[in-house]
């Protein structure tokens, strides 16, 4: 029959090893995490020459498609316009491309992000926010959104100072 001091130690035992996997884990969801980020984010130094051929071969395949967000300039504010197609496509898109240009430090950002991992996100949505305020006021595009419109082009926008963001999935 077992003692008081052996159940002792193989409850020690037990809870050091639940300890242990939970720290384990999240040493892999971080190291995954990185590795995700690395493998998927890509930021250059680009003359304004190298941005607009790499925005133009990165929107060639879009030719002729309306984006599903629209945006225009009018009296100093963006409106934004959602152009949702009428029937639900057919393929899911996997994938989120984020193309963004900032002329101020020649700087060229290529992001893909898979829809998986933004799902896991508040609410499936992809926030247009900045810290100084909305970019494109409340909008906020749902998972469901890119869903229904499949892949292809997401965004397509040039503000007045330059500074260019294309979105597209895939």
């Amino acid at each position: 029959m077992p003692t008081q001091k052996s159940r002792k130690r193989t409850w020690i035992i037990v809870l050091a090893s639940i300890a242990g996997l939970a720290v384990f884990g999240t040493v892999v969801l971080v190291g995954l995490g990185v590795v995700v980020v690395m493998n998927n984010v890509n930021i250059d130094d680009a003359t304004p020459e190298m941005a607009r051929l790499s925005f133009q071969e990165a929107r060639a395949p879009f030719v002729g498609e309306a984006p599903l967000i629209r945006l225009t300039r009018e009296n100093g504010d963006i409106q934004v316009e959602v152009l949702r197609r009428d029937q639900p496509s057919d393929v899911r898109p996997r994938w989120l491309h984020v193309m963004v240009w900032d002329p101020s430090e020649e700087r060229l950002v290529n992001v893909r992000v898979p829809l998986w991992l933004l799902r896991f996100g508040d609410n499936a949505t992809v926030n247009f926010s900045e810290t100084d305020g909305d970019v494109v006021g409340d909008l906020d595009l749902t998972l469901d959104d890119l869903d229904h419109h499949g892949p292809g082009l997401v965004l397509d926008y040039q503000d007045a100072d330059r500074e260019r963001v294309l979105l597209w999935a895939e």
